[in-house]
């Protein structure tokens, strides 16, 4: 049996969507973490399988055809984010003119929000929480055996979309096996925030214990939220798994024997108990790895900790700050105070840990035009290494999207794919959509092209690789 983990080339008019979060187009290509944990699952099924990412890539429409000319796969799979959905749609059409006895399997966070898109006579949904899922569904499905008893998934029979019962989510995180890393071959992943390479992803948890009611997690986190409701009746959000320390270290042992000299975590929240992050940062500090997380502010409060990451070869910490206005933060549920978003930039600076704050324009009615310029002021003046900033958007299956329908803000009735980093969704009375656009490209210019910036991030540069990489990525975002 022969597998296909397919992204392909931007086909709709649009740029490549980034996958691994699955809310904006990418900005530099990162491995997909997710798949390559997939992959190692079905060839431990006895399958040979292919990774074939022609948008991590940069190839062509033409290239991705030709490709499927001399391929021989019987099962193609795709793992689709909002705004990924139309291409991969386009893509299985073309698929099957070279292929047309093969099947097709779409997993993420659109074919769980939505099988019926997506389900035919060729081709399975695999929702939520995709492992045990995969393992048990894709050799029926090449054999062409009954799917009636496999959990967690959406197909076609009698002319119909069957939608088996939900899978209950994984309880021991450790029996995964390690992602195939061997199968992104030459494809030049990098991140222009970290300076070493060859890069990669990990995953150590899954999970958000949190309530922001904004919130998109990570495309695996949210496709495992959306299809967990369906199982609990109450609609809570699925408790939080996590890896041991032990399994995680063993797995970035394995990743620098290969070569890698430096990784992202990709959880939606890395720091979680101190005796676990502990360890982690001792089995850490011998390895010689850079690394960089996502974390929230109120993680980043006890100094100690945060000296005991930089020592562990931390270079860069995400952060979601979203406003500096406290009333915002509240209405949004964050969870957090302002004070604590400098005491947590403040920790990081002096241990030379970098930071990126995450900040949402338009998230809630609260917002003016001036509470926008007052963010921005504020980030600027705490002079974090990076800023991402976009206009907050309802995507479906979130609280501010409810809101957002009861209230009128949304300019369409229903969630369409756009670019957030650009485009608004929204549009309240006293702040429109063209307003929020304009605040957007303005905080852009005004945090990346002040002259004191431009000389920091000179004089931090490693070497012409690392120029490079930031003027790609520079570039990236001048396009948006």
């Amino acid at each position: 049996m022969k597998a296909t983990f397919l992204t392909p080339p931007p086909l709709d008019g649009a740029l490549a969507a980034e996958r691994i979060f699955g809310c904006n187009y990418g900005i530099y290509p990162s491995p997909n973490i997710f798949v390559l944990i997939l992959a190692a699952i079905l060839k431990e099924t006895g399958f040979e399988v292919q990774l074939k990412d022609f948008a991590g890539g940069k190839r062509s429409r033409e290239e991705f055809e030709a490709s499927l000319a001399g391929d021989d796969s019987q099962l193609y799979l795709f793992y689709t984010v909002f705004l990924s959905k139309k291409t991969d749609l386009l893509a299985r059409d073309i698929v099957r003119k070279y292929r047309p006895k093969a099947r097709f399997v779409f997993l993420a966070t659109e074919p769980t929000s939505g099988p019926e898109q997506f389900v035919a006579e060729d081709s399975v949904v695999v929702r939520g929480e995709p492992d045990d899922t995969v393992r048990e569904a894709a050799p029926k499905i090449v054999r062409g055996e009954d799917l009636s008893q496999v959990l967690g998934i959406s197909y076609w029979k009698d002319g119909r979309v069957i939608h088996n019962a939900p899978r209950p989510i994984i309880g021991d995180l450790d029996r995964l096996p390690f992602p195939d890393r061997s199968l992104t071959g030459g494809t030049a992943y990098y991140n222009p925030k970290l300076s070493r390479r060859p890069y990669t992803a990990i995953v150590a948890s899954r999970g958000c214990a949190n309530r922001c009611y904004y919130c998109v997690p990570n495309s695996l986190d949210f496709a495992r939220e959306i299809e967990y409701r369906n199982l609990d009746k109450d609609r809570r959000k699925p408790p939080v798994r996590m890896r041991s320390a032990g399994n995680i270290l063993a797995e970035i042992r394995q990743m620098k024997e290969a070569g890698y000299r430096s990784f992202f975590v990709l959880d939606d929240q890395f720091l979680w108990s101190e005796p676990r992050t502990l360890e982690l940062m001792a089995g850490l500090k011998g390895l010689d790895m850079e690394w960089a997380c996502l974390a929230r502010v109120d993680r980043l409060l006890n100094e100690g900790i945060v000296k005991e990451m930089a020592e562990a070869g931390c270079a860069l910490v995400a952060l979601g700050v979203e406003s500096f206005n406290q009333e915002i933060l509240d209405y949004i549920k964050k969870d957090v105070k302002v004070e604590m978003i400098y005491k947590a930039v403040g920790n990081l600076k002096k241990y030379a840990i970098q930071s990126e704050i995450n900040i949402l324009l338009g998230s809630c009615p609260l917002e003016t035009i001036g509470t926008i310029r007052h963010t921005v002021a504020e980030a600027i003046r705490l002079d974090a290494d990076f800023a991402l900033i976009s206009v907050c958007t309802p995507f479906p299956h979130t609280e501010f999207n409810r809101l957002a329908r009861e209230k009128g803000w949304m300019i369409a009735p229903e969630y369409q794919a756009i670019d957030p980093m650009k485009q608004s969704f929204i549009s309240y009375p006293h702040l429109t959509r063209a307003q929020l656009e304009r605040e957007v490209r303005r905080a852009y210019f005004r945090f990346y092209f002040r002259p004191s910036y431009i000389l920091k991030r000179l004089r931090r540069l490693t070497g012409l690789r690392d120029l490079l990489a930031k003027l790609k990525a520079a570039a990236s975002i001048l396009r948006k």
